[in-house]
């Protein structure tokens, strides 16, 4: 065999190789990806089917609405350059830290209370819910 011939299989082969590492890193940040956004959308569900009051800036609202009003946060920070960066995608852990769980106008914790009467901040709950979903 000559020279030219191996380096052409030695490349052809590395390039496979490189090829395989890049799809399987992009399909698999694809994966991540869809899993998020499922815990997500069942956060947002556990929140409209709970029947739970939410307080949001000392407001009570319903569970339906407080899902709306999640769901409209959560869509705009998607869409939102600065909010978690360029390249960084929204986990579930992320969406209750930083979206969820306190007001972004006046930095107040969001809260819930319970059909039993118990207050907590919606934090916990989410993070409760979220435990169910694993």
């Amino acid at each position: 065999m000559n020279i030219s011939l191996l380096f052409r299989i030695k490349f052809l082969s590395i390039s496979i190789t490189l090829l395989g590492l890049l799809f399987t890193n992009i399909y698999g940040e694809d994966s991540n990806i869809k899993i998020e956004e499922k815990k997500i959308s069942f956060l947002i569900k556990s929140v409209r089917e709970s029947k739970i009051t939410f307080i949001r800036n000392g407001e009570e609202h319903t569970s339906e609405r407080a899902a709306d009003h999640l769901q409209f946060k959560y869509t705009r920070a998607s869409k939102m350059f600065w909010f978690f960066g360029p390249k960084t995608k929204i986990t579930a852990k992320n969406f209750i830290e930083k979206i969820a769980s306190k007001s972004s106008t006046t930095g107040k914790a969001y809260q819930v209370r319970l059909k039993d009467g118990t207050v907590m901040t919606t934090e916990k709950w989410l993070n409760i819910k979220l435990k169910e979903f694993q």
